[in-house]
């Protein structure tokens, strides 16, 4: 249990929440869902049970505390009444703070302290009548399974608390192996038969917060057998690139672009758009042309879209209806989608395929007795599921169809009849896989899994012999014999990194911070008072303008106008982040399951409008109220939110890149794993001198053959200095060579990566500085515009044919992208082949994200630094903890920490210092600043200033104005703490410090008018905090200074100013409470005795001039850390008291 997190605190706001008559209804809801919160954090601390929503942690606990019956339903009333902002009655929030004062009580195993007597009942109220209960969708965790009985107690705020489900018919086979004690499950269509206690539901949806994208099921039913284990194989095989795979997705486009241009349609124009985007794909495409020339295909496709197009619109259906590519978000069946075309009136569907359909060819039905293939049968038939389930619509409201776009119409576009059996075999198929991938992320287990996976014991039923011999059975053992061949250390190591990848799936689906919205789930169960307080929604938007982004696409750049979101609203969303963009009715709440979901990419954002980028336009501007309305009529207007989408693909390009590495070469491997010592040329000499301070470790790093490891430290310029030199000397020509484009000459090829898309940013930058030819790989809307040039696809509008195009990327030697881009694209590295990659900001990416990228280069140089914070994840860190000796013994200790770290340890345990450098010299931070983290963090790197100008100044070049003590301390003081005042207040955040808000903006004020002219706010001044809710406040703060100047400076939190730096930096420490200091202190680390925090490093390392820290003294200095720092500026006289 984490200790700073007490019962006297809880029951303190219990008791304020219980008293507090003024305070608005909305203030005590929250405040109430806040302390559960708590109480469940402290209760789980260290735990698996922490994964999952606000319901199933109150769950474990309530049954870990054998909390009795009655209590644990008031309990989950009390959680379910603080998910709203609608005020309580008065009794029922006085029985909400009893029950969550008993909660407490049992989390602590203590007494109700007296504080509470007299303020809450001590005695339950007498349940009043139940409540009736929606039949349709009944949500609820399994309590027992007991010969096919399944007792669920039921989530919903309802008086009946528990259901007896009759799962003992056959259809419930697999099902019943399935449930155990603590499973979430949604119970479908529930009915009951009169005299009997039993109920039956037409379907058992398990763990229905865990979503699984319909087309990825569906791919499940192979000709070969339906299998849990199927999933999982697709999920290991490499990205796939083929003629088949580009002509479908040149149909989608054709489809589209037939839609939004009707009659002046033109292929033509579809197939230049796709061949710039997709230029990669046929550039390394092995089988383009091979069978029958794509041009041929192409217009094949075309002309028999057209006619499918013709003939649904001629007279059926609306075309001014047809919406293209909605997604959907099904929590009730625990399914995601997103749909080809169909109409905003919900009658027509249709998902288009390119590719062959045997029925179609032979003229005879295939197993279902229909014309479809069966895994399209299926995809079809769950999207109407969902649909129907997410807007109440009778199961024979929908037209389904499957647009086979390489057959002539009408046989090409053949009718889905609603069948339930096969509905029902999906959902079972759907229950297995959700089982295993929630199973591997609470316990782990992939070794078992291997032992499953031989693709004979996947075929389970009948299969053409030669297609099985000479396709099926190959594809399978790609996947399979290297997962079999491996040998004992390869194992322990793919097993326990896929196990740790699985766990951090599992995190961010379900959740595991509460109140953050960094799990998918979030999206329908988190508050939409807290998503606003985390500023992960946008509501009210109306559109004020649709354009076209080209001349042929369809609407697909729309822009809102955002009303006032609220006091301290503060939008936690970036440039080029994924989106939904959905519409609902006002008067009524946003939900994301209730609405056609449009797929965007955010491209502008402003306080008062932004800007979206559809992933799929739309040929009707008036589509989008349609979508809105649906078949409602009335006056209410449509409005529009804005929630993330989320990037539901981290874990399978992680598996991928695991996948890549034990498929990849063996000597490669070994390096990896520490069974291979790095070799070395000490005879390679520089082809010049770039800068005497760098020289040395320049040549170090490319002597090295197979990797070498560069620490930088803040300010170090590892980006601008070393990897543009690292770059520079590896494109030179060969010594000796007067023409590297010669026969003679040896072209070397470099590829450059980050974890982000900013870091990415700026090596594009360092690049365009120094004159370097390049060509970058990703997402417009992701990069800068000033870098737009770059991307692939606009650097290469200029050519036209194939060959030019390969010829350009052959040509080019510096390649630039995030790493999770170009493990996605993975079949770049059969076109080219890299001497060299060079991995900036590598301490931030977790092992196997990168791994698998590592085997395709000669070589590879890491940059990074352990010591700052590394990448984000999400489980608990008792859970990334690797007890194996074995792997213990190839530095890999913890599954959090980078390869960049694990390497390192592997050189400092074989005492061998060729293949690791460090950057000692700073021109950042002024010598009175990087003291004290010199002591602390880097006592081994020993930095020094370089120095430059400002290094060297005695003294700030201040003239105090008022001359008052503070202008006085800032004007003598490189380094400063200002204590702030006691401001706790029950009604306001903890992640809020109004005293702290109110001295920075002083502080900003202050430094505006010693800077006078020479006042940049993109340079000279930045705020720093734990807490984006902190950010609001100062900005408040600094509106009340009627400065508008300030408006512009940076304030942000921790993490997003890693890699900035001002000249003057003010850290609001902001907090007050003593279980605050786990979230401050998380990022620690001990090296030598010391304890490394790495949040407070990067934020005592941003300032070059002078950095001011303000805090609660009396919270901070329980921390060791904090304490040490503290008592360091009051030696040297920079610790001031306000007065």
């Amino acid at each position: 249990m984490t200790s700073n997190i007490t019962a006297a605190e809880l029951f303190h706001r219990v008791a304020y929440i219980a008293c507090a008559n003024d305070a608005a209804p909305a203030t005590l809801n929250k405040l109430m869902h806040e302390t559960l919160v708590l109480a469940c954090a402290a209760g789980l601390a260290g735990t698996t049970d922490a994964i999952g929503s606000l319901f199933s942690k109150v769950d474990v606990l309530c049954k870990q505390r054998h909390i009795g019956p009655a209590d644990y339903f008031d309990i989950q009333k009390m959680r379910h009444d603080s998910n709203s902002a609608e005020p309580l009655a008065r009794e029922q929030l006085l029985q909400d703070c009893r029950a969550l004062a008993v909660f407490i009580s049992k989390v602590f195993d203590t007494d109700l302290p007296a504080e509470l007597i007299g303020k809450i009942p001590m005695t339950r109220r007498p349940q009043g009548t139940r409540q009736r209960l929606d039949y349709r969708c009944v949500r609820g965790v399994v309590r027992k399974v007991t010969d096919g009985i399944v007792t669920v107690e039921m989530a919903q705020g309802t008086g009946e608390q528990t259901l007896r489900v009759d799962c003992s018919m056959d259809k419930h086979d697999d099902l019943r192996n399935l449930l155990h004690e603590g499973t979430q499950v949604n119970l479908i269509d529930v009915t009951t038969e009169p005299g009997s206690d039993l109920c039956q539901a037409r379907q058992v949806i398990v763990e229905p917060d865990f979503l699984i994208d319909i087309s990825s099921l569906a791919a499940c039913f192979t000709p070969y057998g339906h299998s849990p284990l199927v999933y999982t194989i697709n999920r290991l095989k490499p990205q796939a690139n083929s003629q088949a795979i580009l002509i479908g997705n040149f149909a989608g486009s054709a489809l589209d672009d037939i839609i939004n241009r009707g009659d002046g349609y033109d292929w033509r124009e579809t197939f230049k758009t796709n061949f710039r985007e997709k230029a990669l794909e046929y550039c390394t495409c092995q089988d383009l042309n091979q069978r029958e020339p794509f041009h041929q295909e192409a217009q094949t496709q075309v002309r028999n879209i057209s006619q499918a197009v013709d003939m649904l619109f001629r007279s059926a259906y609306d075309r001014h209806k047809a919406i293209l590519e909605p997604s959907f978000v099904c929590e009730q069946m625990g399914l995601q989608g997103r749909i080809d075309l169909m109409t905003t009136d919900l009658r027509l569907l249709v998902e288009q395929k390119s590719g062959k359909n045997y029925a179609i060819d032979r003229g005879n039905p295939m197993t279902h007795g229909s014309m479809l293939t069966e895994q399209h049968y299926v995809q079809l038939l769950l999207y109407y599921e969902c649909l129907s389930r997410n807007f109440s619509l009778p199961y024979n409201s929908i037209d389904g169809r499957l647009l086979y776009s390489k057959y002539a119409m009408p046989a090409g576009l053949p009718r889905a009849t609603y069948y339930r059996k096969l509905i029902d075999e999906a959902i079972n198929l759907r229950n297995q896989i959700v089982a295993m991938e929630v199973s591997m992320g609470r316990n782990g287990g992939f070794a078992t899994v291997i032992g499953w996976l031989q693709p004979l014991a996947l075929r389970t039923q009948p299969v053409n012999e030669n297609l099985w011999n000479k396709w099926l059975y190959p594809q399978l053992c790609a996947v399979t014999t290297p997962l079999h061949d491996m040998d004992p250390l390869t194992h322990s190591y793919f097993c326990r990194m896929a196990d740790f990848v699985y766990r951090e799936q599992l995190a961010s689906r379900l959740g595991v911070v509460e109140g953050t919205g960094n799990a998918t789930a979030d999206l329908w169960n988190m508050p939409i008072t807290e998503k606003k307080e985390t500023g992960n929604i946008y509501t009210d938007l109306r559109i004020t303008d649709k354009q076209r982004s080209s001349t042929y696409n369809g609407y697909d750049t729309i822009t809102l106008n955002v009303p006032d979101q609220g006091e301290d609203f503060l939008p936690n969303f970036r440039l080029g982040d994924a989106v939904y963009l959905y519409p609902y009715l006002e008067g009524t709440q946003p939900d994301v399951r209730r609405a056609l979901l449009f797929r965007a990419a955010l491209t502008e954002i402003h306080s008062d409008q932004v800007t979206v980028h559809l992933s799929d336009g739309q040929q009707n501007p008036d589509i989008f109220e349609a979508a809105g309305r649906r078949n409602t009529t009335g006056e209410q207007r449509v409005l529009w939110c804005i929630e993330h989408a989320g990037a539901g693909g981290n874990a399978t390009a992680a598996l991928r890149s695991l996948q890549q590495l034990i498929s990849g070469p063996a000597e490669k491997r070994q390096l990896l794993l520490g069974q291979r010592a790095p070799q070395g040329d000490k005879t390679i000499e520089l082809s010049r001198s770039y800068n005497p301070a760098y020289d040395g470790i320049i040549l170090r790093a490319m002597q090295a053959n197979d990797y070498f490891l560069l620490v930088g430290p803040p300010g170090t310029g590892k980006t601008s200095m070393a990897l543009q030199y690292l770059v520079r000397e590896t494109i030179a020509p060969a010594c000796g060579d007067q023409d590297a484009g010669t026969p003679g000459g040896q072209r070397k090829n470099v590829l450059l990566m980050a974890y982000t898309n900013r870091a990415v940013d700026e090596i594009c930058g360092m690049l365009c500085d120094n004159g370097i030819d390049f060509l970058r790989i990703g997402n417009e809307y992701t990069c800068d515009r000033r870098y737009r040039d770059h991307l692939l696809d606009h650097a290469l509008e200029q050519y036209g044919k194939l060959a030019e195009i390969k010829g350009k990327i052959l040509d080019t030697q510096v390649i630039v992208g995030t790493t999770s881009t170009l493990l996605n694209r993975s079949y770049l590295f059969t076109l080219k082949h890299f001497d060299l990659a060079i991995v900036d900001e590598a301490s931030q990416i977790l092992e196997p994200g990168i791994v698998g990228l590592l085997t395709q280069p000669e070589k590879f140089i890491l940059i990074g630094d352990y010591k700052q914070l590394p990448a984000v994840v999400q489980q608990d860190s008792a859970l990334s903890v690797v007890d194996d000796p074995q792997l213990n013994a190839i530095g890999l200790t913890d599954c959090r920490n980078s390869l960049f770290e694990r390497l390192i340890r592997i050189e400092q345990t074989n005492h061998r210092t060729d293949f690791t450098g460090v950057l000692s010299r700073q021109g950042r931070m002024h010598p009175a600043i990087a003291e004290f983290p010199n002591h602390e963090f880097y006592f081994t790197e020993h930095l020094r200033p370089v120095p430059l100008a400002h290094q060297r100044e005695a003294s700030l070049d201040y003239t105090p104005t008022a001359g008052d003590w503070l202008d006085q301390a800032l004007a003598e003081h490189r380094l400063l703490f200002i204590a702030s005042a006691d401001c706790r207040r029950p009604d306001i955040s903890d992640k809020v410090n109004t005293d702290e808000a109110r001295i920075v903006a002083d502080v900003l004020r202050r430094t505006r008018h010693f800077y006078g002219d020479r006042f940049d706010a993109t340079k000279t001044v930045g705020g720093i905090v734990p807490y984006r809710n902190q950010i609001a406040m100062i900005r408040k703060e600094i509106e009340r200074l009627g400065m508008p100047e300030l408006a512009d400076i940076s304030i942000d939190t921790v993490e997003r100013y890693q890699g900035s730096q001002r000249d003057v930096i003010i850290y609001s420490f902001t907090i007050q409470q003593r279980y605050q200091l786990d979230f401050l202190t998380a990022n620690s680390f001990v090296e030598e005795g010391h304890v490394i925090d790495r949040k407070l490093n990067v934020a005592l390392t941003r300032a070059r001039k002078q950095l001011i820290l303000t805090g609660n003294v009396g919270t901070l200095q329980r921390s060791p850390v904090f304490d040490r720092l503290i008592r360091f500026v009051k030696q040297n006289g920079g610790f001031m008291e306000e007065q």
